[in-house]
């Protein structure tokens, strides 16, 4: 009597998908500020390829200055209407305990946009800013409009006046960190001469750098109601 057949091997599982690509730009492109922070204002930079002429010592700095004139003038603009806006943005926290949606359009528009065109400048990224408040780019400033805020802060006057004076400390260690920056900008140039992109270390110190001055302002500002932290990554 012959022994019955053995059962044919189980099929083994599908291999599973590869994971999407959210980054936004291309395969080489990489994202210092991942993972995302928790704190409300979020400040990410995306590194580039940039054309390699930009990295000609001096050149590439002093023609992208130029390049962003028109950026300026939409700099000025917003941040002329955002002075405007600050005299009433304490309203809606005193009111509800939440900044308005448009607040964060106008105000949170010139930041991101102030910190767009000092990231093109500066070398950390080789894309244009768009222009205006939004948009898509490499280096983007994001907020958590729902967060709430102590109705106290929206006392007019008061509630900015105390949080300039808490933010010394951070005012003082920033300018530190502003030295080492400087002298860092003095070498950007020589990753995107070299290499095509600018180095992780210089996207580190220098967005690192804006990342800080962003949430300060926010702070200072009632975009947000929760103490910038101290440090320079996300």
């Amino acid at each position: 009597m012959t022994e019955p057949a053995a059962p044919p091997p189980a099929a083994p599982p599908p291999a599973a998908p590869a994971p999407a690509d959210v980054s936004g730009g291309d395969a080489q492109s990489s994202d210092w500020s991942m993972p995302r922070s928790d704190y409300p204002v979020n400040v990410s930079f995306i590194v580039d390829d940039q054309n390699r002429l930009w990295g000609i010592p001096l050149v590439g700095l002093v023609i992208r200055s130029i390049l962003v004139i028109p950026q300026l003038i939409v700099l000025w603009v917003l941040g002329f209407v955002s002075a405007i806006l600050l005299l009433i943005n304490w309203i809606p926290i005193l009111v509800s305990g939440r900044q308005a949606s448009w607040a964060y359009t106008v105000m949170g528009g010139y930041l991101r946009l102030a910190a767009r065109v000092a990231a093109y400048v500066l070398l950390v990224t080789g894309r244009y800013p768009p222009f205006g408040p939004g948009g898509e780019h490499t280096t983007d400033v994001s907020f958590d409009e729902s967060e709430t805020q102590n109705r106290l802060w929206g006392i007019p006057v008061v509630g900015i006046v105390v949080r300039w004076i808490i933010l010394i400390p951070h005012f003082i260690v920033l300018w530190l960190i502003g030295i080492v920056v400087a002298f860092m900008i003095l070498v950007s140039w020589v990753p995107v001469l070299v290499n095509g992109r600018q180095a992780d270390v210089i996207v580190q110190w220098v967005g690192g750098f804006y990342r800080w001055y962003v949430r300060l302002a926010a702070y200072l500002v009632l975009l947000t109601g929760r103490y910038p932290p101290f440090r320079l990554d996300p």
